[in-house]
């Protein structure tokens, strides 16, 4: 893996891939662990899966109320272009 990473988009997308980053370097940190360690560092990988779940979870349900309010359509239809009359 590099050893320096650039995040980008808004603060949750950047969230996202930082708890990414940060799950597979504890799967990589497993290979040379103690066995001690090793539990820890599962245990780790385990927790960042399951928030990155969670805000997997809460960004569905934000599009989801969103198309439910209506806010989605009109947020595509400001990007139509417009037509001539």
């Amino acid at each position: 893996m590099p050893q320096t990473f650039a995040v980008t988009g808004d603060h949750e997308s950047r969230l996202t891939q930082l708890l990414r980053i940060a799950q597979r370097e504890a799967q990589l940190a497993q290979r040379s662990a103690s066995p001690r360690m090793e539990d820890a560092l599962i245990e780790v990988e385990q927790a960042l899966a399951e928030q990155l779940a969670v805000l997997v979870l809460a960004n569905d349900d934000a599009a989801a109320d969103a198309e439910a309010s209506g806010a989605a359509d009109r947020e595509r239809q400001a990007w139509r272009p417009l037509r001539a009359v």
